[in-house]
């Protein structure tokens, strides 16, 4: 399997993100978020998952969910790599998707590594619309007579984000793929029910930056997931109006200051020197 990476690095950084992508889209779409990182004396580690992006694999399908861990692991042995030889803290940050592959990531792995904290942007704990009954049990059914069969992920581009400019790029970027398969959308129940039943295993400092107006997942999920997280330092940012992409949306701004000010926070609290940078 050929996964595609994607790395952002700068130089004497004090910290490293690893980033992982949504359903659909590709780490290509967060080239401000990297810089708005990079300013801020982080480089950011990323790439596409397997089968989306420039990454090979069936389209929109997975065998296992096990395998968006593997990847991951990668990235963040990479991360790490860094970090002992410079010192530098590791972070592991995902959106949608991608916070769902973290926080397992995490529940699973956590004990391995050498992160320092965990940032999740609409992590897809819990849809915003519960499939019906009939429905979970076709697709359970069509999992084991056709597990790779695919269709529509029904995610408009209006309910991304409220950004025009960013709904044309997102309908025209031939690098986003808008079907799953029938063993994908399991795979993704069973790990939401996994990460949520199994929150308390989530210990390393913790930020929540949720879209309040979400159209793909249900902010109460994460809350609850914050709530239930052993966590020491855990932190729920709720922005009412947003939509689900709080990094695309016209407030992305606001959003990254909150991020960017949480990553100062522990810095200092790992007693890491204060540099200053612009952002």
């Amino acid at each position: 399997m050929g996964v595609f990476r994607r790395n952002w690095p700068v130089a004497d950084a004090k910290g490293i993100v690893v980033l992982v992508h949504g359903t659909a889209e590709h780490s290509g779409r967060y080239e401000h978020v990297a810089a708005y990182l990079n300013r801020c004396g982080y480089s950011v580690y990323s790439g596409d998952l397997p089968g989306w992006g420039r990454s090979t694999g069936r389209k929109g399908h997975i065998a296992v969910f096990q395998d968006y861990l593997d990847v991951v692991e990668g990235w963040v042995s990479d991360a790490e790599g860094e970090k002992r030889s410079t010192g530098c803290s590791v972070y592991l940050m995902g959106h949608s998707l991608g916070g769902l592959i973290a926080v397992r990531f995490i529940q699973r792995y956590g004990q391995r590594h050498l992160l320092d904290g965990l940032i999740l942007s609409s992590p897809c704990l819990k849809l915003r619309i519960v499939p019906p009954v009939w429905k979970v049990r076709l697709a359970q059914t069509l999992n084991r007579l056709w597990p790779t069969l695919r269709l529509s992920n029904e995610i408009a581009p209006w309910q991304v984000t409220r950004d025009e400019a960013v709904r044309e790029a997102y309908q025209t970027d031939p690098f986003v793929y808008n079907k799953v398969s029938v063993r994908w959308f399991c795979e993704l129940q069973q790990a939401m029910q996994a990460a949520l039943a199994e929150a308390d295993m989530v210990t390393l400092p913790l930020l929540v930056v949720q879209a309040g107006d979400d159209q793909l997942v249900d902010p109460g999920g994460a809350e609850h997931f914050v709530n239930r997280a052993a966590a020491g330092d855990k932190t729920f940012r709720l922005f009412p109006e947003l939509y689900h992409e709080v990094l695309n949306e016209p407030e992305r701004e606001m959003v990254l200051a909150e991020i960017a000010d949480w990553l100062t926070r522990q810095e200092r609290l790992l007693g890491k020197c204060d540099i200053q940078y612009d952002y």
